[in-house]
């Protein structure tokens, strides 16, 4: 065992071998850092993708037509869904409030301040912006449909009942009326 390490020490001793050593050295480390960085980006990469309102719109007429083309067997059916609003941000904030009361010869005051503010975090490109805690898909007001079949009242029914149930609406804001 001795002898396998004196071996190794003599080999290092050599100014080529602890050259070669310090460049696999640097080599590795490098190694480990773009692998560090490349998980990173892979990980923000699978958070929520962001998603603006026409998208979200336009997804669920997509989805809601195809429900109404397995329900009728037609490949032609027109779906139009109305949002109440746009996308609700809340952001993490905080706040702190002070008082304080002082009496003098027979009047008394008090005052106080409340500041508040949103968490920020650091980007990437070095700026800051406040850290998004959730977001608020806009709620549906109501949704046309017209299809082939439509006007039959078993196939509107079951239109309208896999709709409500889909997107979680009364069967007030669902309106399905007959076409070509």
């Amino acid at each position: 065992m001795n002898n396998i390490i004196s071996k190794y020490a003599e080999k290092v001793k050599n100014p080529k071998a602890l050259i070669i050593i310090g460049i696999l050295g640097i080599a590795l480390i490098f190694l480990s850092n773009v692998g560090a960085k490349d998980t990173k980006n892979a990980n923000t990469a699978k958070t929520a993708p962001e998603i603006s309102t026409l998208e979200y719109r336009e997804m669920l007429e997509k989805d809601i037509k195809e429900i109404v083309k397995e329900i009728t067997g037609s490949k032609k059916a027109t779906v139009v869904v109305t949002l109440e609003s746009g996308m609700k941000y809340k952001y993490a904030d905080w706040a702190e409030g002070s008082s304080a009361d002082k009496t003098e010869e027979g009047t008394s005051s008090s005052s106080s301040e409340l500041k508040q503010g949103y968490t920020t975090i650091k980007t990437e490109s070095g700026g800051e912006e406040a850290l998004l805690v959730t977001t608020q898909m806009p709620e549906v007001r109501g949704v046309a449909i017209v299809c082939l079949g439509g006007d039959n009242e078993l196939i509107a029914q079951k239109i309208e009942n896999a709709v409500t149930a889909a997107l979680n609406i009364t069967s007030q804001r669902v309106h399905i009326a007959g076409g070509n």
